[in-house]
C-alpha cells in the first residue's frame, strides 16, 4: 500500500517533501483538507483503493463523496501500537 502523508502550516517544517520510506510526504500550501481531497480524488483517478484516516466529519464526508473509505485515528493508532 501506498501511505500520502498531508502535512499543513508548521508541520511542514518538520519533514520535507517527497518520497520518504515508504511514504510520501505532500505539502498543503493552503487548507490541508483541501490537499487531502485532491490527492484522494487524483488516487481514485488512478483506480487506487483510497482509505483517509481522520476524525473531522466534514473531510469524511468530502472523501466519502469521491469513493474513499474513512477510518477513525484510533484504528490507525491501534495498528501503530501493534507494529511497535
Amino acid at each position: 500500500p501506498q501511505v500520502v502523508l498531508v502535512l499543513e502550516g508548521r508541520a511542514r517544517g518538520g519533514v520535507g517533501e517527497g518520497l520518504t520510506g515508504a511514504v510520501e510526504v505532500v505539502h498543503a500550501g493552503g487548507e490541508g483538507d483541501d490537499t487531502i481531497v485532491a490527492e484522494v480524488a487524483r488516487s481514485a483517478a488512478a483506480g487506487r483503493v483510497v482509505a483517509v484516516v481522520t476524525a473531522d466529519r466534514v473531510l469524511a464526508a468530502r472523501v466519502e463523496d469521491l469513493g474513499a473509505s474513512v477510518r477513525r485515528p484510533g484504528w490507525l493508532l491501534e495498528r501503530i501500537e501493534a507494529d511497535g
